[in-house]
């Protein structure tokens, strides 16, 4: 995967630095979570930062997306110690422009990894919007060789719809994705098995149903008080596998909290944008 000798293409043996590296100006921002920070950085002087449909950059591509960014502190240093960034943390941040600050300093958060916890307002929220790079949880493993950030979006998008219907503080991304890896949720390789959705679920005490992709029965469902998770194929969330959370619709389209991208979750995703992409649907529910 990695020719250039100058980025792993694993999660190991990475060094550690003492300081939080943020984009200039932002020392303020520390006690913000990453989508405050991330909301703020949406709209820019140059104008409102976008997150293109991901694309399988090669590593010399790679390369150049973070090489442009050059001058903005976090870019310096990654740039500055490739050594330390698995390669897969760096091609998802070509591809996400809003993870540059968690990758920056990755290698920091590895020693405090696991340790997430949940605001009073996002307990309060209808369905909090959780990124599985968040500095919370991103750097904990899931699997042998990934972590959160990289291949979580399953226990994320799952945890959204726990803490959204039952306001479990316990149930936080790093804690769904031990339990996930604890009871046979994680296939190595593959990633999270969809049976998560469904048994994995009911251990939280959410029922869960799979659903037709058809658009009444999926608003019927979100009507009923349900939240809808999909396992989504190759299109505008992912090139390959991706779990996503809609949790309500509007005149404009669904609802989505996407795990890994807080600009596709900011927007209303019509029904013809996301039918061919569906793989499946699941409606979760609050056990009667």
């Amino acid at each position: 995967m990695v020719g250039s000798g100058k980025m792993k293409p694993t999660i190991d043996s990475v060094s550690s630095r003492s300081t939080d590296v943020l984009a200039s100006g932002d020392s303020e921002r520390k006690a913000e979570s990453p989508v405050q920070i991330a909301r703020k950085m949406m709209n820019t002087k140059e104008g409102e930062i976008t997150v293109e449909t991901p694309e399988d950059y090669s590593e010399e591509e790679v390369m150049q997306k973070l090489e442009s960014q050059s001058g903005d502190e976090r870019y310096d240093t990654i740039l500055s110690q490739l050594e330390d960034y698995p390669y897969e943390l760096l091609k998802d941040l070509a591809n996400n422009p809003e993870m540059a600050s968690f990758v920056a300093n990755y290698p920091d958060l590895l020693e405090g990894s696991g340790k997430g916890n949940i605001s009073k307002k996002e307990l309060d929220e209808k369905c909090p919007l959780f990124l599985q790079w968040d500095k919370r949880w991103g750097a904990f493993r899931y699997g042998e060789k990934s972590v959160l950030a990289v291949s979580g979006c399953g226990p994320t998008a799952l945890s959204m719809v726990i803490v959204g219907l039952t306001h479990n503080k316990e149930a936080t991304p790093d804690n769904v994705a031990d339990f996930s890896m604890n009871n046979g949720y994680y296939l190595q390789g593959t990633g999270t098995k969809w049976s998560l959705m469904t048994e994995g679920a009911a251990q939280f005490g959410i029922n869960s149903e799979q659903l037709p992709a058809d658009k009444e029965q999926m608003e019927k469902s979100l009507d009923e008080g349900g939240f809808l998770i999909c396992s989504m194929g190759r299109g505008d969330f992912t090139l390959a596998g991706h779990f996503i959370v809609i949790y309500d619709y509007n005149e404009k389209g669904f609802k989505v909290n996407d795990p890994f991208c807080l600009y596709r979750s900011n927007q209303e995703w019509t029904y013809s944008q996301l039918e061919n992409q569906i793989k499946s649907v699941w409606v979760l529910k609050n056990e009667v």
